[in-house]
């Protein structure tokens, strides 16, 4: 057998019902207004906010802080040290310095750039600020785009290098 349950909203309704309390019913006390309501979740409400803005707190903390670490350690790092790195590889090295300088100026990479660098995690940024990189270097570095050039995904910096050599120059494509 179901268990009744009744609600009652005043204090007087509240000394009414006990009078006509029933073995097995239980006797629900509602909130009569929202602000009643707010007031007794005003504690629970404040300690959830309260952890959101800790935790939003340790996360920007967080990211400083590996930002400052990466630039301490890259310290000496820079446009010319990435372009001989890639040229090493065979990579063209005003590609690669074009790209260094897109990176730091345009998107506004805030530490020295290495090939290895997650394009997403480490410099930040998506995949509309990938496309617009990739548009804007293919101009500067006069070469067109060819989709289904290159099949493998744009994950790191020499990724990105990678597919703007890849690309032909618009002057061989007019022959």
């Amino acid at each position: 057998m179901p268990i009744p349950i009744r609600t009652i909203g005043h204090e007087c309704d509240e000394i009414q019902s006990l009078k006509e309390f029933h073995p097995g019913s239980f006797v629900i006390p509602t909130p009569i207004t929202v602000q009643q309501w707010l007031t007794a979740q005003f504690v629970p409400l404040l300690s959830i906010g309260f952890s959101l803005l800790m935790g939003l707190a340790v996360l920007f903390v967080s990211a400083k802080s590996r930002s400052s670490s990466l630039a301490r350690d890259r310290s000496g790092h820079t446009e010319e040290t990435f372009a001989e790195n890639l040229a090493e590889y065979g990579y063209d090295p005003d590609i690669a310095r074009a790209t260094y300088r897109y990176l730091q100026g345009q998107q506004k990479v805030a530490i020295p750039i290495e090939p290895l660098d997650d394009l997403d995690s480490d410099l930040g940024l998506d995949s509309e600020d990938l496309r617009e990189a990739i548009r804007e270097l293919l101009a500067k570095t006069g070469r067109s785009y060819l989709p289904g050039l290159l099949n493998s995904p744009l994950v790191t910096v020499v990724d990105l290098v990678r597919t703007i050599q890849a690309s032909p120059r618009r002057d061989a494509m007019v022959a």
